[in-house]
């Protein structure tokens, strides 16, 4: 299950990102305001992926700040791929259970 979401989370990154050359500013600063609203809502239902905030969503805001709007849109992304799949297995563990 583990390299099923890791092989989906890459996949989802690198489909969002091939389309994009070149980043404006407006698009690097909504993707990070997706990827904080969504990892908060994944924190919030108690799935939150170990490093996607440390090393994802606040390098993203450390590029933006810097103008570097591709970095910040790929990481921005990354992580809220990771917030996405922690809300699938979120769901999960909902019905998760021993069967009889």
């Amino acid at each position: 299950m583990k390299k099923t979401l890791v092989a989906l989370s890459l996949a989802a990154t690198l489909a969002s990102t091939a389309a994009f050359a070149e980043v404006t500013r407006q698009q690097a600063g909504d993707a990070i305001t997706q990827a904080v609203i969504a990892n908060n809502k994944v924190s919030a239902a108690g799935f939150e992926w170990r490093d996607t905030y440390k090393k994802l969503i606040q390098p993203a805001k450390a590029a933006y700040k810097k103008g570097d709007y591709d970095k910040a849109f790929k990481l921005a992304e990354k992580a809220r791929a990771h917030a996405e799949l922690g809300m699938k297995q979120a769901e999960v563990a909902a019905t998760a259970g021993p069967r009889f």
